[in-house]
């Protein structure tokens, strides 16, 4: 729909699923920076500025969600997205090589801190950079209404190979996927058959009996609610924050470590992201008096065309991955499980998640905000690694940077490290709802159950948290 903004026309698109979901993380209160992606992409290698420049610029041409714009109409309050003509820009260098890393840390911190206007201003910011030790690359801050961190990975890679091309002749990279043409497929799903299944799906899913809330500190919390609402069968749980802020912290783990988990998954045919999914149910488990009723939030990336892959935007969906498992469950059996209600829950992600997180809200009566899942969790198998031929064997890190505020209470990303395969385990967190030393001994006991885990398949869920 053509839409007159600032004098201009433009070509205008309702808002996604989960553009909205994500939007609603600014209208709960926290400020816009809330919605800040920064992170940093870094060879360690001399970079030509010049280059890195106009590859970046070749880059944010190909890529119509680095030019996305929301616009908000004064008179109806409806939110639209559009995408503006690419126009060169002459991006900042800064040499920090002198510095000490985190010193560079701090800044780059700040920047991430800066909020963008979500309703009508530009919504990226790319600064090339110099770091101590040799690596050069460049910082990019982005609002995640128009990119996730799957687009951040494919956009990295577009720039590198783009670079490669320009100053070391080889083959140009195949264009990115149209974010508009991947936006109008998802305006015609609601009303289509597609819709229709998945609106059956999570109808059933709500005729189900009331979940049962489960913190990652224990018990405490919802045995609070309950007594505050003066009522002992309370269910529903309640994690939240006045401001958002929030912070990150990074536990890295050793590459063998991370073979053997990729190892198990290989020799049972598994997905990585359920064997680290039944880590965290049992401790969950494990925390709350040995509970058979856990629910975690898992996000799905819907990525999984190749144009799907390429053409930037938020695809990121929601959903409430519920499992009910008596203690005498064994490992393997605990694990396919969750495989199979994963399974089920991707089929039918291309529905509105606030649909499914406000229709439990009413038929079970919960307060604003309230939740069954204290965490949130994410697996990224992408990495860096296939970056071009003349950059392979040439050291690369990725770093993500905080803006001091945190989308969720409690948000565990599991990303391999672009330098040598290894994991990196990312607790995104609000400070009003959890510590570094709650989460310290969150991650040590979701480590010894993923390990004990595979160590050994046939023992049941009460053996494995006795173990732990």
């Amino acid at each position: 729909m053509l839409k007159n903004i600032g004098g201009i026309m433009y070509e205008c698109y309702p808002l996604t699923a989960a553009q909205l979901l994500n939007l609603t993380n600014i209208k709960d209160g926290a400020t816009h920076e809330v919605e800040n992606i920064g992170t940093g992409q870094y060879l360690q290698m001399k970079l030509n500025i010049a280059a890195l420049r106009e590859a970046l610029n070749r880059a944010v041409e190909r890529c119509e969600s680095m030019r996305l714009r929301i616009w908000k109409d004064p008179d109806t309050g409806e939110q639209w997205q559009y995408v503006v003509p690419y126009q060169n820009e002459f991006f900042e260098y800064y040499d920090f090589s002198e510095w000490k890393e985190e010193k560079v840390t701090e800044v780059l911190d700040k920047w991430t801190s800066q909020p963008f206007d979500t309703f009508g201003g530009k919504l990226s910011r790319i600064v090339i950079v110099s770091l101590p030790d040799g690596y050069n690359g460049f910082y990019i801050n982005v609002h995640h209404a128009c990119m996730d961190s799957s687009s951040v990975i494919a956009f990295t890679k577009d720039v590198i190979e783009i670079y490669s091309s320009l100053f070391y002749g080889l083959p140009y990279p195949k264009p990115m996927a149209s974010y508009i043409g991947a936006l109008k497929k998802d305006l015609t799903y609601e009303g289509s058959k597609k819709y229709q299944r998945d609106e059956e799906y999570w109808q059933k899913q709500l005729e189900l009996p009331e979940p049962m809330y489960t913190d990652y500190t224990g018990q405490g919390r919802l045995l609070q609610l309950r007594k505050e609402n003066k009522n002992r069968k309370q269910r529903w749980g309640l994690l939240a924050s006045s401001d958002g802020r929030g912070n990150t912290i990074t536990y890295e783990l050793s590459v063998d470590s991370t073979m053997k988990i990729m190892e198990f998954a290989r020799q049972y045919d598994l997905p990585v992201s359920v064997i680290i999914l039944h880590a965290i149910r049992t401790v969950l488990s494990k925390f709350n008096n040995n509970e058979k009723d856990i629910t975690i939030t898992d996000l799905v990336s819907r990525r999984s065309t190749l144009d799907n892959k390429k053409c930037g935007g938020v695809r990121m969906h929601a959903f409430p991955l519920r499992t009910i498992m008596p203690l005498n469950t064994t490992v393997l059996e605990s694990i396919r499980m969750i495989k199979k209600a994963q399974d089920e829950l991707f089929i039918h992600a291309d529905y509105d998640p606030l649909k499914v997180f406000g229709g439990l809200a009413e038929k079970f009566g919960g307060a604003p905000g309230s939740t069954y899942a204290s965490v949130d969790f994410t697996y990224q198998p992408g990495t860096l690694a296939a970056i071009g031929e003349s950059l392979k064997g040439i050291p690369f890190k990725s770093r993500w940077y905080s803006s001091g505020k945190q989308p969720k209470p409690m948000y565990i990303t599991a990303m391999h490290r672009p330098s040598d395969g290894g994991l990196n385990f990312y607790f995104g967190y609000q400070t009003e709802c959890a510590t570094p030393e709650e989460i310290e001994f969150l991650y040590y006991f979701t480590g010894r159950v993923l390990f004990r885990s595979i160590e050994n398949p046939d023992k049941t869920l009460k053996e494995i948290i006795d173990m732990t």
